[in-house]
């Protein structure tokens, strides 16, 4: 939109509470600010400037743009493009294998299952209850989403899954295989033992459900023919989860020590393979039963090996593979092999760790058969015209080939003759506990991350920041490559977190000529701030934990005895905050929005709306409230009155993806900037991986003048090679953080650079985290450290032995005082220490006293001799039940000396993640319900 258009429905938006999931940009040119296949809907009176060209540039495939022509609406629909694939089994098709932040645990079961994709959309099982504890009972649902913008359409719930606290390896492989999606139709059991069901898949509505399909274990839809694996759900089978679920709703069971859950879980893993197995083939569209093949004829059935081609069905019992006629079930032939792995046209193809047999699809006679070179046997796919063989030879180390390197081997499809044998490095660690996939032109490996093995060259490229899900892994289709949410600790520091869809890089032609950063001056740009806005007070909290070091320290007095002076409702989710000039400034993270706020009496004095999501707190400087954007912008606002003095777009092309559902910045600014002996210090970008990667500016902070840029790329700017890795569980590059700095240098966790921007060997001790210090979810192996490199949090036998870290960490000169696990476990939560409230030397990390608490600390500051601490109930959070919002938390004052409690209090709500800040004698808290709460003395 432009002028005063714009404005206008910018104001409605706002005014109406739509504006985050609704947001408006002035349109400069004729180039839309959207990376390809983003749109679903584009509606416009004229075009302007902008061409169809460009308009369908934007547009996903199937999607539509409404045109005014002459007084006629013309629709025009984009194409789906022939040469990008739909992913609408587990294993890819019919015909066999080609293979929210974090999830929960390493060790138990994941936290999502059984991606697919058709439509234009994709289908998901996920586990959404909060992760911050094992013990949470699970919410399971069936998920779909737009599959070229991630918006979620619908949402189903499933009542009762396979048991979460069970190790991941003792899972059943099959769980994966429960869910289908084929055109506008969804194909899914609701529940562990549940019948399978057919939804609408733009709906979500129910269709049908199909008679006597309880216990439907292995899904596969071809030619109109639902082929279902289905076991009987006896009556100790159903007891057995309903042991289950009781074990699973005390807060203290045998599940909880493994001497004492291995017994119990080896019952569940007998007692659920007990009960008969049947294949049956329904008409998918009138339920009519096809046919049936009985417990005789498939007690042994090999999982995964049910699959389909043309009018053939096959699968394996025992050693025999059999061929059923499609329509009637009629048995074709029978021979006995090694495994069925897949079949493609007139081949099936078998194999082990010695041998891959060709097997004729018409009689089942052997076509041809070679040794396979390997060991084991990990994957079998026919990509590019042949026949490739992934797996393992013997590796000495460790515990078995799977340590070593993956090797893949090409062979002729006709003859089995090898083509080509290829032997990438070993970069040390084991392979993912998923099987890899395959395009027509890479092997998408799991060694380390996913690794791009070219099938033309052999050439293996290393992408070890990009992992998919334990148990299921990467789904490379609709042109993209999508990498569920994990729960693994390699790379944390510059691994991608989160459930992301990747685009192939874009040509260097398309990014030329794009528009470069620009400043825009606003109202108060000329002016100069109000006298008393200029200086800053000794007694405020001008930015993120009150200084450059991230402290979370601060010399005001605070009394230990408190009681409501005012709560205000800002807004639904709120930042940290921070305070100055008498205001308290807040951003409303989800509207876009900053606040100020009048400090004495919780009047608004004004609020200013952004471009896009403020992720954290402004900095205050100089009577100037500066701060970045996800638009990928950083603004500076007059303190005194929130006008506008100057926007510096730092993207060098505006490119909005989609994130967390609403419009961002392919390269967003982090909210919290630094400032720093009068300059600005800021990111701009999510990864040092994507999208050019990372760039630090300097900028100037009163007129917004970039004063330098240092990029941070990880990748070699000539090949676009990933370097090599530091150790098997540590390599280059970052994710975007909050900046950290001490007198000399400038963190971007444990990478250093000087006042310049200039890169450093090191630095000094300081503040760093794994995840990120705006990461509230609480995974399980993430902590902050104080120290001057990301060391793995997580217990295993490369963490750093005299490592100081917590949830949550505050210090002085003297001191570092923290909450976290007295032990963490490398995999299992179960057998983490308990939390504890805890000093140490700041020079040496001796202890210097601990004590337990009531509460999970989700907020804790130092505030002269006091630190104060906030959150709810422990019992209730590691429970469980979900806690109840309702009931509130506990602000507790101890005495920093010696850790004894002095007093507390009750809360309303809890407490936004690291959201509490002192000035003026007060406390002031960003609350989890929306609200500000300020806190002072009676």
């Amino acid at each position: 939109m432009a002028g005063l258009r714009q404005r206008c429905a910018l104001m409605r938006a706002i005014w109406f509470g739509k504006y985050g999931n609704i947001s408006i940009d002035r349109l400069d040119g004729g180039r839309l600010p959207y990376v390809d296949n983003l749109v679903n809907l584009v509606v416009t009176e004229e075009l302007g400037d902008t061409s169809m060209d460009e308009v369908m540039r934007v547009l996903a495939p199937n999607g539509a743009a409404y045109v005014k022509d002459n007084g006629e609406w013309k629709k025009t629909v984009k194409p789906r493009p022939e040469e990008i694939d739909e992913w609408t089994h587990f294993l890819h098709d019919s015909s066999g294998i080609t293979d929210p932040p974090h999830t929960r645990s390493h060790e138990h079961i994941p936290g999502i299952y059984a991606l697919v994709s058709a439509g234009g959309r994709i289908f998901y099982i996920a586990d959404e209850a909060a992760i911050e504890s094992i013990r949470r009972i699970p919410k399971w649902y069936l998920i779909a989403r737009d599959a070229f913008n991630g918006i979620m359409l619908w949402k189903k719930a499933i009542k009762m899954w396979f048991p979460h606290i069970v190790n991941w390896g003792q899972t059943p492989r099959q769980l994966q295989r429960r869910l289908v999606a084929v055109g506008d139709r969804v194909y899914v059991t609701l529940g562990l033992h549940a019948p399978l069901t057919a939804l609408d898949a733009a709906t979500g509505e129910i269709l049908k459900v199909y008679e006597n399909t309880e216990g439907t274990e292995e899904i596969i839809f071809h030619k109109g023919t639902l082929l279902l694996v289905i076991r009987s759900v006896t009556d100790e089978r159903t007891a057995e989860q309903v042991k289950w679920a009781q074990l699973l709703k005390r807060r203290s069971s045998p599940l909880d020590a493994r001497e004492t859950a291995e017994p119990l879980v080896k019952q569940l893993l007998a007692t659920e393979a007990k009960g008969d197995k049947v294949i049956l083939a329904l008409d998918a569209g009138t339920e009519r039963l096809l046919w049936k093949k009985d417990q005789a004829d498939v007690a042994r059935l090999r999982t995964y090996s049910l699959c389909a081609s043309g009018n053939r069905v096959f699968y394996q019992n025992g050693r025999d593979v059999k061929c059923l006629d499609l329509e009637t079930g009629r048995e074709n032939w029978s021979v006995s092999s090694t495994a069925l792995r897949l079949v493609y046209q007139g081949d099936i193809f078998c194999a082990d760790g010695k041998t891959v047999t060709a097997l004729s699809t018409e009689d089942g006679r052997i076509r041809w058969s070679e040794p396979t070179l390997l060991t084991e046997t990990r994957d079998l796919f026919v990509a590019g015209g042949s026949v490739w063989i992934g797996g393992f030879k013997p590796f000495p180390e460790k515990r078995g080939p799977s340590w070593g390197p993956y090797f893949a081997t090409q062979r002729d499809l006709a003859t089995g003759k090898l083509l080509m044998h290829v032997e990438p490095d070993n970069p040390g660690h084991h392979h993912r506990c998923y099987q890899n996939k395959a395009t027509d032109r890479y092997i998408l490996g799991g060694r380390r991350g996913t690794e791009f093995i070219d099938l033309e060259s052999g050439e293996v490229l290393w992408n070890s920041w990009a992992r998919g899900v334990c148990r299921y892994g990467v789904m490379p289709c609709n042109g993209l490559l999508y990498t569920p949410p994990h729960a693994c600790a390699c790379y944390v520091a510059a691994k991608l977190i989160g459930f992301h869809a990747l685009a192939s890089e874009r040509p260097q032609s398309e990014a030329a000529g794009q528009k470069s950063e620009r400043l825009e001056k606003g109202p108060a740009y000329e002016q100069t701030p109000v006298p008393d806005f200029h200086l800053t007070s000794s007694d405020s909290w001008p930015t993120y934990r009150h200084d450059a070091q991230r402290s979370g320290c601060t010399g005001t007095s605070v009394p230990a005895k408190l009681r409501p002076k005012w709560q205000v409702k800002i807004g639904a989710k709120l930042t940290a905050l921070t305070i100055e000039w008498g205001k308290v400034f807040v951003a409303s993270v989800d509207e876009h929005k900053i606040s100020a706020i009048d400090a004495d009496s919780g009047r608004e004095v004004w609020h200013f709306t952004a471009g896009a999501r403020i992720d954290s707190a402004p900095t205050l400087y100089q009577g100037r409230v500066i701060f970045g954007c996800s638009d990928g912008c950083v603004y500076s606002l007059q303190a005194s009155d929130g006008k506008l003095a100057w926007r510096l777009k730092t993207a060098e092309d505006e490119r909005y993806i989609v994130a967390c559902g609403r419009l961002e910045s392919a390269t967003p600014v982090i909210a919290s900037v630094l400032i720093l002996d009068d300059v600005v210090y800021c990111t701009a970008g999510r990864s040092s991986y994507l999208d050019g990667g990372i760039n630090l500016y300097q900028l100037n902070p009163g007129s917004g003048e970039i004063l330098s840029k240092t990029p941070i790329y990880s990748p070699d700017p000539k090949t676009g090679r990933q370097p090599k890795q530091f150790a098997p569980s540590a390599m280059p590059g970052a994710r975007a953080d909050i900046l950290t700095a001490d007198d000399s240098h400038i963190y971007l966790r444990d990478m250093v650079f000087d006042k310049q921007g200039i890169n450093q060997p090191e630095g000094g001790p300081h503040l760093l985290t794994l995840t990120g210090f705006l990461d509230d979810s609480w995974p399980h192996r993430s902590y902050w450290i104080f120290g001057d490199h990301c060391s793995v949090a997580g217990g295993c036998s490369r963490r750093d032995k005299n490592l100081i870290y917590g949830r949550l960490l505050v210090f002085d000169d003297e001191k570092i005082y923290g909450y976290g696990r007295r032990g963490v476990h490398w995999s299992n939560q179960l057998q983490d220490g308990a939390y504890r409230f805890f000093a140490v030397d700041r020079k040496d990390g001796k202890k210097q006293w601990e004590k337990r608490v009531m509460i999970q600390v989700r907020a804790m500051i130092l505030a002269g001799n006091i630190m104060f601490l906030a959150g709810p109930s422990a019992q209730a959070v590691f429970g469980p039940q979900e806690p109840d919002e309702k009931q509130g938390a506990l602000l507790i004052a101890v005495s920093a000396s010696d850790g004894a409690k002095l007093t507390q209090c009750q809360l309303d709500s809890s407490p936004v993640f690291d959201g509490m800040a002192a000035a003026y004698g007060r406390l002031y808290i960003s609350m989890n319900d929306g609200s500000l709460l300020c806190m002072g003395g009676e």
